[in-house]
């Protein structure tokens, strides 16, 4: 599963869920493929309904630990 930010404000059946423009829902990407061809010239405005969200990993704590630590050891 991934995740898509919805572009329209869309009723998807299949899994009986509504998503409004701007709003974040986790999908099968195969499905997502699916809705975006399906709707292609309802919205001809936008390249797709659906567009896939690159997810960023926020930093992990144990870097900025071992930097305290790291400070601590040179006083």
């Amino acid at each position: 599963m991934a995740n898509y930010k919805a572009n329209k404000n869309l009723a998807l059946k299949t899994p009986g869920i509504y998503v409004a423009e701007g709003e974040v829902v986790e999908l099968e990407p195969a499905y997502a493929e699916q809705v975006n061809n399906d709707l292609k010239l309802t919205f001809p405005d936008v390249d797709a309904v659906l567009e896939l969200v690159e997810e960023t990993k926020p930093a992990s704590r144990s870097k900025k630990a071992e930097t305290k630590a790291s400070e601590d050891a040179t006083e």
